[in-house]
């Protein structure tokens, strides 16, 4: 059976601040008017409190390793790393936030990169003001919000990775965690976090993306 990407499914709430504090959020977009104009539409909100609004992957990291960060808003296209750089990197953290990759397309080939990335839901940039601040309320209390992966696409993209990526890339798929897959595989944590970076490199490739009748556009 060809997997799907993880469907919006509850988890316990965000440990990490209490329900009647604000949920910290750290907004990156290289784009500097998109940048001020997501800082204002989301501070009109008393339950969001954004800790910091950067234009970089670099300057992402440097923030969420010095200040609590509950969910991070990260532009897919960014200068020089890609929001799902950055994903994987948050997600590297010892309190890791919740990322919410925000795009100008939310189809199956970044879904599939997204889940590689541990990346918790993708919001679509020509979506409304108020489906971007659902879809972060919704990731800061531990939804995934990703779009299904079409079987064909499934299949086609597993066609780029080798035996054992393709079995790591079906039980990310299945919402299995990197640390039970290690155990599963029986490979170091190490060794799982190489091949995840070398998987994310495949899915991702643009002249590879596979076409099919009405085929997604390319992620943007």
């Amino acid at each position: 059976m060809t997997p799907v990407a993880r469907h919006t499914s509850p988890q316990p709430p965000n440990p990490s601040h209490g329900a009647s504090e604000p949920m910290r959020l750290l907004v990156v977009d290289d784009h500097p008017a998109v940048r001020a104009g997501l800082r204002q539409l989301l501070e009109d909100q008393p339950e969001f409190d954004v800790v910091a609004a950067v234009a970089t992957a670099e300057e992402a990291l440097s923030v969420a390793e010095r200040a609590p960060v509950d969910v991070a808003v990260v532009d897919y296209q960014l200068g020089g790393r890609n929001g799902l750089w950055v994903s994987r990197k948050l997600k590297r953290l010892p309190k890791p936030p919740a990322v919410l990759i925000y795009s100008a397309y939310t189809d199956g080939v970044l879904a599939s990169a997204a889940v590689i990335a541990e990346a918790d839901g993708i919001v679509s940039k020509g979506g409304l003001g108020s489906e971007l601040r659902d879809a972060i309320r919704r990731v800061g209390c531990g939804h995934h919000l990703l779009p299904p992966v079409p079987p064909w696409l499934g299949e086609a993209l597993r066609q780029r990775l080798d035996h054992e990526e393709q079995a790591i890339f079906g039980l990310l798929l299945a919402g299995i965690e990197p640390t039970e897959i290690a155990r599963t595989l029986s490979v170091s944590e190490a060794g799982l976090e190489s091949r995840l970076w070398a998987m994310l490199r495949k899915v991702e490739a643009p002249d590879q993306v596979p076409q099919s009748t009405g085929s997604l556009g390319a992620a943007a």
